[in-house]
Order: C-alpha cells, then sequence, then structure tokens
C-alpha cells in the first residue's frame, strides 16, 4: 500500500513540473529547446540603464505568461514605479510614476518615447532565458563548456550572459549584459521563479 501511495505522489508531483529539468548531459539544440518550453516565469532584480547622458539603476520585477507580461521598474528613493504592461493584443501601455497612461504600438518605441530608454525588448525576453532571439542572425557567438551562451550579438547589441543558476533543475542567468554603440543594460537576477 505504501509503494501504490508513493508512485501516485510522485506521478502527481512530476505532473506538476511545467517546466522539464534538463539533465546534464545534452547537446547545446537539446538545451536550448528546453529553455524554449519556458513561457511563464517570474524574475526580479536590479537593472542599470546608461546612455551618453544620463544612467538610472531601479529595482525590476518581470511577469511573464507566454506573450502576456507586466514589467515594473521602481525608482530608488521614493521616485516612484514605472508599470510596462504588453501581449494582450491592444498595444503596451506605460503607466508612470505620476499615474500617467501611454500606450504605443511596441514596447521599444513606448519607453523610448516616454523615459527616454532605449531597451531591445524583442531580444530580451529572449537573451533573458539564455536564448537567441529567433529569425534574428546571430554572430560572435561564444558557449561555456556546457554548452550554454555566454556572449552573442544580434540586431546591433553585443549581449553577454553570465552566472548561470539552477532554477527549478534549469540552469537560467544570473547576469545579463547587453550594449551597443548609445546604450548600456545590465540585468543582475535576483530571484526567479519558472512555476507560477
Amino acid at each position: 500500500m505504501k509503494k501504490i501511495y508513493l508512485l501516485i505522489m510522485l506521478v502527481f508531483f512530476a505532473g506538476c513540473s511545467e517546466v522539464p529539468l534538463i539533465p546534464e548531459s545534452v547537446t547545446g539544440a537539446e538545451r536550448q529547446n528546453h529553455l524554449e518550453q519556458i513561457k511563464r516565469w517570474k524574475l526580479k532584480g536590479r537593472l542599470a540603464l546608461t546612455s551618453p547622458k544620463e544612467s538610472w539603476t531601479v529595482t525590476f520585477h518581470w511577469s511573464q505568461d507566454y506573450d502576456r507580461y507586466l514589467m515594473q521598474f521602481i525608482a530608488p528613493l521614493g521616485q516612484g514605479t514605472y508599470a510596462l504592461r504588453g501581449g494582450e493584443g491592444d498595444g503596451v501601455y506605460l503607466l508612470t510614476a505620476k499615474n500617467e497612461v501611454f500606450r504605443a504600438d511596441d514596447a521599444e518605441s513606448l519607453l523610448k518615447q516616454t523615459v527616454g530608454w532605449h531597451v531591445p525588448m524583442g531580444g530580451f525576453r529572449f537573451w533573458v532565458r539564455g536564448l537567441p532571439e529567433p529569425g534574428v542572425d546571430m554572430t560572435n557567438q561564444q558557449f561555456d563548456d556546457q554548452g550554454r551562451i555566454v556572449e552573442m550579438q544580434q540586431n546591433d547589441w553585443h549581449i553577454s550572459i553570465s552566472r548561470y543558476m539552477d532554477v527549478d533543475g534549469v540552469r537560467l542567468p544570473g547576469k545579463v549584459f547587453m550594449h551597443n554603440d548609445h546604450f548600456k543594460l545590465k540585468l543582475v537576477i535576483q530571484e526567479w521563479d519558472t512555476k507560477s
């Protein structure tokens, strides 16, 4: 009876896992396939943005549910929170610290027009998982001894990925650094959640 109960519990808990565990010995293509299956996540960290004229450092919260997302940029010293919401088919919305609401068709142009941030939103959701953006040429790629991407270039952005950490049996980036000729972004991830 105990064996049957244990088997039922194992099957139940295995069914609850949304993200498949990645075995230690997998090829780069197999690893990429596993990472592509991660469609929902929450992460918390610090995001530093630097332009030729200004720099910002914010606490960053990101909730992704397939195409829908909510990003919160929390400024220090009570300067307020910016919230970016999109992926629901009706455009992208930015709620500012002054409770102003702005809308655009895409997040990249909305952030650039409203707060002056140049964030490569098309690639960001892939790079944060250690993946290249699909359908975009990738050059200068480098991999670690586990087959994980540590350097690449896409769309005039140079991306460095490091500090891979174990998250529910999957190794995900702990640090993502992106820069082009005019803008730099550094994301240090403190907490990942792929089960929510």
